[in-house]
């Protein structure tokens, strides 16, 4: 998979942590942090296996045993597991790694015991059906097919193996195709059980729990079973040192050259580790970051750039990722960076810098605290090799890292004999794109497979629904018009702000117009330029994010009086300086660029055009890179006088803070914006279309990528709840709970990706009714009709009431899980002032949702699903069919 680091979960920075901890008599050890700010409970189990204990041969091993835990025991057969998490309004899922693997439960705080049931029955009681084997190999085929349908996942495979020519950290953990095929029954169970035990293994639990009573229930579940009998052994490592760079191209992009270098560095728990973070976190953190500073703002060689010590159990890589700006040649940048970490190995950073860096560490420190799974994935981690305190002493080494500490690791591992460098760079000519002919699929013999034999589970579930008994906003009007919503967060030392101004892309009057204006927002106001601005907030640790609808801020609770400043000065100052719109137009440009050679995106845009005609939201918020370049700095600044208005706009703040100081602020900075007077023009309507359409698209790459529906509802529509329960129904229930899962993924493996519904994208104006997936060139017939067949099932209401009743038992329950964080709380009560709806809508959910009927479910999908006007987009590898059709679309 593609090591990008942007998507890599960041467990939490911990300081002083109450975690109580028990190790059994079978060498079983748990870890239980307290959490009480929600009812909520994450449970972690973590086993010390992953690619690198596979044997020769058998690469994705670790992975495909992975996969088969879910396919269920003899206590709990093949779709008990996600049943169960489904009907206990819980979540699941799993994840292998190259050190190990482990298998997290979320639960509402009643009944999170239900994960140690589980837990430890499939610990010694997984079945390997040899059916069941051959469909889910088929599924980790889609899956590898996925990742390398991106450069960038080409990339990271390329360079791993070319980083290290004998470790096995060199080897994809989903496994090379030839291995993943002679994988058999016998090669899974014996490496489940050699690995699968309870010595070595760590249960990590963290939230609104009794520390001792968890402990006691997770001695009764794991205390009787038996240790392996062969001691746990190291792998086998051999891997010669690095002598001199190595260096590769990969041709295969279309239009954006990535580059992905990376130093041989330090494994996990090695004491330079946190001055390696610290040295990643000076040189991309932020717009002042020495790298994003010198590459991004000045120079202009890069789009984007982010760096990251990235460290495994026994080795480790300082990476360094970067997108390079329209004809700018890898050496430039590559030389660029040299210059920049030569300087900084032999000056050091500046104390500003370190004081920066510090205060960065100490803020995520307080808003990680709040992330149950982030506090369980720290945990899991460290205490599966070392004692847990460990991480405590990482957090302490890097905010006592010194310049001294910097230039020695920057001297000592970013050097050029331990560099492997890659880029991906763009095919001199266009790939070559054909939209084929509309056409009727050949008949396809398809008949839904049985469903598991459906056993009822033997387990007490609470009944009740999941309820926040803290939950308090509250909504204030400025004489202005401006609104202040608000929601106080007592000790937990931080403000999430979110700044509302209706002038999306709803509103703009030129394709792309929004967007700019947004991404120019943080190019300065009157007072303070760009630097500046990017200076009071990156000195107190704050994080800062523009976008087409106004500005985000996140930053500590002393801190909140300059943030409110900050965010009144970027509203209604900006100064929008003509040097940085040239440079701001073309990193737009690249950005669109860049994920049109994502597949997956360029069939959803096609979807989007086809549904959404000459409405807004046919075309992408940025445009398109004519439109981009059609702009003006006169539009810019026409679009900003006219929707940045104070009653075209609303403060989201969750947090802590004194209500009275926080209006008091708010009045301060924001009474004199004045308001734009008048109503604001309604949103351009919308109209079903009652005619079927189909779009293919032939374009060389892994997979075929479809993407099937038609318009949807807006989310205040009062149908709303019943269509929520049939997309938990349809396609986006947890794990393999839905159809769409459990017949494409669980039953047949003719997918890894697999989803839909109706009220995901449901807006102030009518989302969409989506299905995606994205499958092997020969199975898209067998896809396509499946999904058909299933929205006609809706459609005609052939679903049962105990599939109602398990959708509103999971909904009724789950939607705590939105509302654990300051920052999850902030984002919902913006939404729901955006929508339109009561500030305590959650409050009343789960009764409302509890009382949805089956005859409304079938009423609203005879109503809002319409299989005779299905709109189907096909992109990749598409086969020529027989059989035209006479009509194209």
């Amino acid at each position: 998979m593609a090591r990008r680091l942007t998507a890599r979960p960041s467990p939490a920075w911990v300081g002083d942590l109450p975690v109580f901890e028990r190790t059994l008599a079978n060498g079983f050890k748990a870890l239980v942090l307290p959490r009480t700010h929600a009812p909520v409970v994450v449970c972690d189990l973590y086993y010390p296996a992953g690619s690198v204990d596979e044997p020769a041969g058998r690469t994705g091993l670790a992975h495909f045993v992975e996969h088969m835990l879910f396919k269920g025991t003899e206590r709990f057969p093949k779709g008990q597991i996600d049943r169960l998490a489904f009907v206990a309004a819980g979540q699941s899922n799993a994840e292998t790694g190259e050190d190990c693997t482990h298998y997290w439960f979320a639960f509402p705080s009643d009944r999170w015991e239900l994960a140690l049931e589980v837990e430890a029955d499939r610990m010694r009681g997984a079945t390997f059906d040899p059916r069941e084997v051959e469909a889910e190999r088929h599924v980790i085929g889609e899956e590898r097919a996925r990742d390398l349908d991106s450069p960038m996942g080409r990339l990271d495979q390329t360079h791993l193996a070319l980083t290290y020519l004998r470790h096995p950290y060199r080897n994809p953990i989903l496994g090379w195709p030839d291995d993943l095929a002679r994988i058999g029954v016998d090669d899974l169970r014996g490496f489940y059980r050699q690995h699968y035990r309870p010595d070595g293994a760590v249960l990590v639990i963290v939230g609104d729990i009794d520390p001792e009573r968890a402990l006691d229930r997770v001695s009764a579940h794991f205390e009787p079973l038996r240790p392996g009998v062969d001691p746990r052994l190291p792998p086998p490592l051999t891997e010669p040192r690095q002598m001199g760079r190595r260096d590769f191209t990969l041709v295969d992009a279309e239009s954006v050259a990535r580059g992905l270098l990376g130093w041989h560095s330090v494994p996990r728990g090695h004491p330079d580790g946190p001055a390696l973070n610290v040295l990643s976190d000076l040189l991309t953190c932020g717009r002042r970051s020495r790298l994003w500073n010198e590459l991004v703002e000045l120079r202009k060689l890069a789009t984007w750039v982010e760096t990251g010590q990235d460290d495994a159990r026994w080795a480790g890589q300082f990476l360094l990722q970067v997108e390079a700006a329209s004809d700018v040649e890898p050496a430039r940048i590559e030389h660029a960076i040299a210059e920049l970490i030569a300087e900084l190995a032999e000056e050091g950073p500046t104390p500003e810098e370190l004081s920066r860096s510090r205060h960065r560490l100490e803020a995520a420190w307080r808003w990680e605290q709040e992330d149950l799974a982030g506090l369980a994935a720290g945990l899991g981690n460290v205490g599966l090799w070392d004692d847990w305190r460990a991480w405590q002493a990482e957090h302490r080494a890097a905010m006592a890292v010194s310049p001294d500490d910097i230039r020695r690791v920057a001297s000592t591992y970013l050097v050029d004999s331990s560099l492997t460098s890659g880029w991906s760079m763009p095919r001199s000519g266009r790939t070559m794109t054909v939209l084929l002919p509309s056409e009727t699929i050949s008949d396809v013999t398809w008949t839904a497979p049985p469903p598991s034999p459906d056993r009822p589970i033997l387990l007490t579930i609470p009944d009740g629904n999941s309820r926040l008994t803290d939950y308090r906003p509250h909504r204030t009007t400025l004489s202005n018009g401006m609104r202040l919503i608000y929601e106080r967060r007592p000790e937990t030392g931080i403000v999430a702000l979110e700044l509302f101004v209706d002038a999306g892309l709803l509103r703009e009057s030129k394709p792309g117009l929004a967007y700019l204006t947004g991404r120019l927002l943080e190019e300065g106001t009157k007072t303070r330029p760009a630097e500046t601005l990017a200076e009071a907030i990156e000195d107190v640790g704050g994080t800062f994010d523009v976008g087409s609808t106004g500005v985000s801020l996140r930053v500590r609770a002393e801190d909140l009086p300059l943030a409110v400043e900050i965010l009144a000065d970027v509203a209604l100052h900006p100064s929008f300086p003509e040097e940085a719109f040239p440079w701001a137009k073309r990193r737009i440009a690249a950005e669109l660029q860049g994920d049109r050679e994502d597949p997956a995106f360029r069939a959803d845009l096609i979807f989007r055009g086809l549904v959404y005609g000459d409405h807004p939201y046919a075309r992408d918020p940025r445009g398109s890179s004519r439109d981009i370049a059609r702009l003006t700095h006169s539009d810019v600044k026409a679009h900003h006088r006219k929707h940045f208005a104070a009653d075209n706009a609303f403060l989201v703040a969750a947090g802590d803070f004194d209500p009275k100081k926080l209006t008091s602020l708010v009045k301060t900075h924001f009474d004199r914006w004045k308001p734009r007077g008048g109503s604001l023009e309604d949103y351009p309507r919308l109209v079903r279309s009652a005619r079927p359409r189909v779009r293919r698209v032939s374009q060389p790459g892994e997979q075929v990528h479809i993407v099937l529906g038609h318009l949807g509802i807006p989310r205040n529509h009062p149908e709303f709840d019943a269509l929520a329960v049939l997309d938990h129904i349809f396609g986006s229930g947890p794990g393999f709970t839905d159809r769409l899962s459990r017949i494409l993924r669980d039953e047949l493996g003719l997918a890894y990706s697999v989803g839909g519904g109706i009220t995901e994208s449901a807006d102030v104006v009518p989302g969409l009714f989506r299905v995606y997936v994205g499958t092997m060139p020969d199975e898209a017939d067998r896809v396509v009709a499946a999904i058909a067949e299933q929205v006609r099932a809706m459609h005609e209401g052939a679903f049962s009431d105990d599939e109602v009743d398990c959708a509103r038992r999971y909904l009724a329950g789950s939607w705590v899980f939105d509302f654990q964080t300051v920052e999850q709380r902030a984002e919902r009560l913006l939404e729901l002032e955006r929508w339109g709806l009561p500030l305590d809508e959650p409050i009343h959910w789960p009764e409302r949702i509890s009382r949805v009927s089956t005859a409304k479910v079938r009423r609203a999908a005879r109503t809002h699903l319409d299989p005779a006007a299905l709109i189907r987009v096909e992109f990749g590898p598409v086969r020529r069919r027989q059989r035209p059709n006479v009509e194209c679309a």
